[in-house]
This record gives structure tokens, C-alpha cells and sequence, in this order.
């Protein structure tokens, strides 16, 4: 309901197709309605054109980046979506674009850039009447980039959220089920050492008061309440492509393999191929595909063994530890989380 209060301009894909169908853009810019005013007489109208479907696109992904919360999945399927939308205009349009275009749509990226630094919108739930837990909203917490990624209004939201994901496919800590799913979350929302879906899922109030401990997270694979081997038998990594966060090792490839089926039957975007093990391996162990941004890759140390891994990790960790408090317990603000 606050998208409209929050983007100026929404665009879409199917919005710019039609418009450029129906001959909209020429429309437009002899108009001057929803056009840009170019004070620029080395352009052509051909040019101008072109310059104003290209910022619709960027304008697609601006939207998306500056609506949704930097480090939930929606925010990430934009990054992913933007450079791959950047890498094919590097190599089939920027060549065949006027200079001009060039600088005016790089002003444009400039200015989206600017106004998303900019918004530090935090979104607030109402909560209606009472002290009722299952009325109490309920934060989805990442431990690992110490920010909240999602919310929901309800504990009833949230417990119809944990299975909308368990029967997406997505692999989780506990069985889930209709029948205990409220129990299972209620218990996570009370005891501090229980993740959902590698996350910590806790009550919103007590995020704003601080009232709440953070488990230590496995260095080597996120979750620790997840089976995983010893790091000195990994052999393979699955991280994200874009930041280079570490999710999962693997003792072999057919266990890297499995996750990998998991994980496609669950993608966002359709996944070439046939799905099977040899694909796995020839086009992304060894080769270069990614399923939504995600990557498996070998670990390849001079040692044979995970040290440098863990230590990067670790690296990584501390750079963005939170200061500790007297109980030498790590904790942030709950405006940090929502930056």
C-alpha cells in the first residue's frame, strides 16, 4: 500500500513494450509529457528515443532497489536482474549509442544512485489491538549481515510465510508441518538458539529494545544447526555471486549436487538444461551458470584444505561485528538492522 509513497514513477517491462508498440516515446517527447527535457540539439529524435527507453529500464531496477529492504530477496533478485541487464547492454548496445545518449543515461544512473543512498525510509507495521503474541509483528533477522530482511504484521503472517517456504522446497533446520508449525515457530520465537530457514525470527518489540542474543554463526557454513562437514573435507562452496557471502560447504559432488536440485526446483527464474548431474558439474561446478545469483564453485587451496576459507570468513565476520555490550553479548539497534 506505501509502494506509491515510496516511488515516484513505477515502470515495468510490459509498461515500456507497449509504449514503444504503440509509438508512445514519440508521443511523449514531442509532448514533453513523461519525457525528460533534453537541452541537447546534437541529439537526434532517434537518439532522444532511444535514451528514454533506456531509462525506463534502469528505472525498472531503480524502483525495485529502492522499495524493498537492502539484503531481502526481492532486493537481491534486483542486483542480479540490474547486472545482468548491465552486462548485455555493455556488450550489444553501448557500442551502437551515440555519446550523448551515453552521458545523459549515465547522468540518469547517477541520480537513481544519489536518491537510493539517500532514502533511509524504515517501514513500519501497525499492529492492531492488543497484547495478543499473535498479534505482535514478527521480524525475519539475518545474523549473518546483521539486518532485518523481512516482516510480517502477525505471528498468523509469519506462521503462513514458514510454509509457504517449506513447501517452495527450501531446506530448513526442523520439520515443518500444519499441524506444528505454530508450535515450532513459537519456539523459536522464544529461544534464542533456534533458526528457521537460516534466520533468526523474532519478535519486533523485542528488536527495539534490544531484548534478545544473537547465536554465534558457523564460520565455515552459515547455519550451524544444518548438518555439515568438517571444514577440512570441503571440496565445494555454494555462495552468492554478487557479494560473495559463503552459504554452504560440501564434502562431495553429489551432496553439492542434491543442494543444487533443491535449489533449482525452487528458482525464481527458469533454469536451462536438463537438470541432471553432468549438467550440474559441466555447466556450473565447471562451468559458469548461476540459478538467481547463487554459484557452487571447488575449493582449490595450496593445502588441499579449507584454512584460507574459514580465515577470510572469519575476516569478513569481524569487519562488520557490532560493538559489544557489558554482557559481552553482541547486539544492535533495531534502526541499524533496517539500514
Amino acid at each position: 500500500k506505501d509502494y506509491l509513497d515510496v516511488v515516484s514513477r513505477p515502470m515495468d517491462y510490459g509498461t515500456i513494450s507497449s509504449k514503444l508498440e504503440m509509438g508512445s516515446y514519440v508521443n511523449d517527447i514531442a509532448e514533453g509529457v513523461n519525457a525528460v527535457e533534453l537541452d541537447d540539439d546534437s541529439m537526434t529524435a532517434m537518439e532522444k528515443i532511444l535514451f528514454h527507453v533506456l531509462r525506463d529500464i534502469e528505472q525498472v531496477y531503480h524502483n525495485c532497489l529502492l522499495y524493498n529492504q537492502k539484503g531481502c530477496n526481492y532486493y537481491r533478485c534486483g542486483e542480479v536482474h540490474l547486472a545482468k541487464w548491465r552486462a548485455f547492454y555493455k556488450k550489444f548496445v553501448e557500442d551502437r549509442t551515440g555519446e550523448s545518449v551515453k552521458i545523459h543515461l549515465n547522468d540518469f544512473r547517477k541520480s537513481c544512485k544519489l536518491e537510493r543512498q539517500n532514502s533511509n525510509r524504515v517501514r513500519h507495521f501497525q499492529v492492531l489491538g492488543g497484547d495478543h503474541p499473535n498479534r505482535k509483528a514478527v521480524a525475519v533477522y539475518d545474523p549473518d549481515i546483521k539486518m532485518i530482511v523481512k516482516q510480517y504484521s502477525s505471528k498468523t503472517s509469519a506462521i503462513t510465510a514458514a510454509m509457504i517456504l517449506k513447501n517452495a522446497g527450501y531446506e530448513c533446520e526442523v520439520q515443518l508441518t500444519e499441524r506444528n508449525v505454530k508450535e515450532k515457530l513459537k519456539i523459536a520465537l522464544e529461544d534464542d538458539s533456534k533458526m528457521i530457514f537460516g534466520y533468526r525470527w523474532i519478535f519486533t518489540d523485542d528488536l527495539r529494545s534490544a531484548n534478545f542474543k544473537l547465536k554465534e554463526k558457523s564460520l565455515a557454513f552459515g547455519n550451524d544447526s544444518l548438518t555439515s562437514p568438517a571444514a577440512d573435507n570441503i571440496v565445494i562452496l555454494r555462495e552468492d555471486k554478487l557479494s560473495g557471502a559463503r552459504f554452504r560447504g560440501f564434502e562431495s559432488e553429489q551432496s553439492a549436487f542434491e543442494d543444487w536440485s533443491t535449489t533449482r526446483a525452487a528458482a525464481i527464474n527458469s533454469v536451462s538444461g536438463i537438470g541432471d548431474k553432468s549438467d550440474f558439474v559441466n555447466n556450473f561446478l565447471d562451468g559458469n551458470q548461476s540459478i538467481d545469483g547463487v554459484v557452487w564453485r571447488r575449493v582449490q587451496t595450496n593445502s588441499g584444505r579449507y584454512d584460507d576459507v574459514i580465515a577470510d570468513q572469519k575476516e569478513k565476520l569481524y569487519s562488520r561485528e557490532c560493538p559489544k555490550t557489558e554482557d559481552s553479548q553482541k547486539k544492535t539497534t533495531y534502526e541499524e538492522m533496517l539500514r
